[in-house]
């Protein structure tokens, strides 16, 4: 089944994403010389960008004034939003590392948070392709976590960060070592393909049952609304996912421990 988005409707898109030769114009992979290049997950990175600067000079309107920043809205808003998204990664951080280490990290964990959540959210709508179902975008995010927490641990301890790749017992610490750094080197691996994977089939599956119900009744948005629901349960829990490992990873990485 082929998954088209609302670029396709543009020849130029359309003959990059599903013919031959436009895509040559972006060069060939280095890894991979046969493959064509796609620049769709690009384009609605963009797209999500731009979508999360219009939501966050919106939600900044209640904070300029500190009366009305400090009264709770009484209904759905772009700001209430925010505050319970916040609110709740702010807490599980608090959890993990403690306040003070949560109030430090908790700029990247939240930006990760929204960008992946409403990345995810796109595609549960009718014409974009989430960004997140890309491995590029994934690996993107994981890679920035694995830097951060490596750093931060070696900030935080100093060479003794070495410690935790060595074990509690000093005649197994070279194989311990060995298998530590294989364990920290697939981390960003295992954080974009779970992210990738399950985006992927979520957005499979709408596509596949939208073509069955267009095909049935000639109305493709009938049989997908179920999986919709679904779907939306599949975003959240991959993006809570995903900021979870991220805040364990560092909360582990600053922790001090004695061997």
């Amino acid at each position: 089944m082929a998954d088209y988005t609302f670029l396709d409707l543009i020849p130029a898109f359309a003959e990059q994403e599903h013919g031959e030769g436009w895509n040559h114009i972006f060069g060939d992979p280095v890894l991979n010389p046969s493959a064509a290049v796609g620049i769709t997950h690009v384009v609605f990175t963009g797209v999500l960008v731009l979508l999360i600067t219009v939501l966050a000079l919106v939600a900044s309107r209640k904070y300029r004034k500190r009366d009305e920043a400090l009264v709770p809205v009484g209904k759905f808003s772009v700001a209430g939003f925010f505050e319970v998204l916040f609110e709740a990664v702010m807490g599980m951080m608090s959890d993990l590392m403690g306040k003070k280490a949560a109030k430090k990290f908790f700029p990247l964990i939240a930006s990760l948070a929204v960008f992946i959540y409403l990345g995810n959210l796109m595609g549960l709508v009718v014409g974009f392709a989430p960004p997140t179902s890309n491995l590029n975008t994934g690996l993107a995010c994981a890679i920035v976590v694995f830097l951060v927490y490596n750093v931060s641990g070696f900030m935080e301890q100093g060479f003794g960060y070495i410690k935790h790749f060595m074990g509690p017992i000093l005649l197994l610490a070279p194989l311990i070592f060995i298998i530590e750094l294989v364990g920290h080197a697939f981390r960003p691996v295992s954080l974009a393909v779970r992210l990738t994977g399950n985006m992927t089939g979520d957005h499979m599956v709408l596509g596949v049952f939208g073509d069955l119900a267009a095909g049935i009744f000639g109305v493709p948005f009938l049989i997908p609304v179920p999986f919709l629901f679904l779907g939306l349960l599949v975003c959240t829990i991959q993006a809570l996912v995903f900021s979870l490992l991220s805040s364990i990873y560092i909360a582990l990485a600053i922790e001090h421990e004695d061997h």
